[in-house]
């Protein structure tokens, strides 16, 4: 087990954000669907891609967001199309619009989400979505992702992601 109280070497930072225990990456049911959300500190950014990109604004909070359904045969324009046109509005739909339905809670702010990509994937079953909010000056312990989509359902999905001790990277 690795304590939060210090600092970490790369390896083990990495390992330390990805870990479901740590409250940064979290994983919502809610049948057929899963959602995986993974908080991505900027330090963390920074280190996974060996700072081959552009360094992370420190005024954005970044997030990698992973939806499927129960069925590992299909992603979730298969599931929720009816016909052919349909699929197309869905396709369409989770690239450009979807954005509109995610927000971020944090203390009494509701921030919209000002970077989105959606990873365009044929192989994989997983949807993949990038995305950054506006980091605020509150110092919150805790942050909820909320997805307002009628695609799932008439109340929204919330995903609770805990700040509470990262560590500090040694460099």
């Amino acid at each position: 087990m690795l304590s939060c109280s210090k600092n970490l070497e790369k390896d083990d930072y990495i390992r330390w954000v990805r870990d479901y225990s740590n409250g940064l990456h979290v994983v919502k049911r809610a049948s057929p669907y899963s959602f995986d959300l993974q908080y991505q500190p900027a330090e963390y950014l920074s280190v996974i891609t060996d700072g081959s990109v552009a360094q992370p604004q420190n005024d954005l909070q970044y997030y990698t967001l992973k939806i499927n359904v129960d069925d590992p045969t299909i992603d979730i324009i298969q599931h929720q199309a009816t016909d052919a046109a349909n699929k197309q509005q869905l396709i369409y739909y989770y690239s450009y619009l979807f954005e509109q339905d995610i927000f971020l809670e944090e203390d009494s702010l509701k921030m919209p989400c000002v970077l989105y990509h959606a990873e365009q994937t044929d192989l994989r079953k997983t949807r993949t979505f990038v995305l950054a909010f506006e980091n605020t000056k509150v110092t919150s312990e805790e942050t909820v992702l909320v997805i307002q989509s009628p695609h799932f359902g008439s109340l929204p999905i919330k995903i609770r992601v805990s700040k509470k001790n990262i560590p500090t990277l040694k460099l």
